[in-house]
């Protein structure tokens, strides 16, 4: 038996715990003459359909305002793959964040980060190049406010000469090490990382 809970600008399935969340937000403002309509990030773990096909686990990749990040630019931002999405009870909040001048934020993201945007693109073909962030060979995970998700954003492989036949569209972000950011995958990303 499923228990689903839909919560504002939030709406998560619940079997045996969390599996999937979807999380929508606006497109960055201001930016004159964009969408307006939501754009959101998945994550959700490996299940099982209704015909017993096996669904393969997705986590998205958003940039993330680390605190100076401006309505355009990649300065002040990070991108981060986003693991889980979650929300702590009220009483567990006042123990979080006792100080009440303190703006507590209604759900966090379990996020995996990605490296900073370097200050340049490459010059051939105008896209970021990132990789995973490491510390001894392990990914550097961080709690993060939803609210400071700017919004999904698209990756491509930096596969090299030829992509291994390993890869998969549901495991490459697993397996690849180094991305292009694309920014060219609708106006509000462009806006964004241009």
């Amino acid at each position: 038996m499923s228990l689903q809970r839909t919560v504002p600008g939030t709406s998560a399935t619940h079997l045996r715990g969390l599996s999937s969340s979807t999380t929508t937000y606006p497109p960055p403002s201001p930016v004159p003459r964009l969408s307006t309509s939501p754009q959101g990030c998945t994550s959700h773990f490996a299940r099982r359909n209704k015909y017993d096909n096996e669904v393969p686990a997705r986590f998205d990749t958003v940039p993330i305002n680390t605190g100076t990040g401006g309505p355009t630019g990649t300065s002040g931002y990070r991108v981060a793959q986003v693991r889980v999405v979650f929300k702590f009870p009220d009483s567990a909040m006042s123990t979080l964040f006792p100080n009440r001048a303190v703006v507590r934020p209604d759900h966090l993201a379990y996020v995996e980060w990605v490296t900073a945007f370097p200050s340049t693109p490459h010059p051939d073909h105008g896209l970021y190049k990132i990789s995973r962030s490491l510390r001894r060979g392990d990914r550097i995970p961080r709690i993060v406010p939803v609210q400071n998700i700017a919004r999904s954003c698209h990756l491509f492989p930096d596969s090299g000469a030829a992509a291994p036949r390993t890869w998969a569209s549901s495991t490459v972000l697993e397996h690849c090490t180094s991305f292009f950011v694309n920014s060219f995958a609708d106006r509000n990303t462009n806006k964004l990382i241009n």
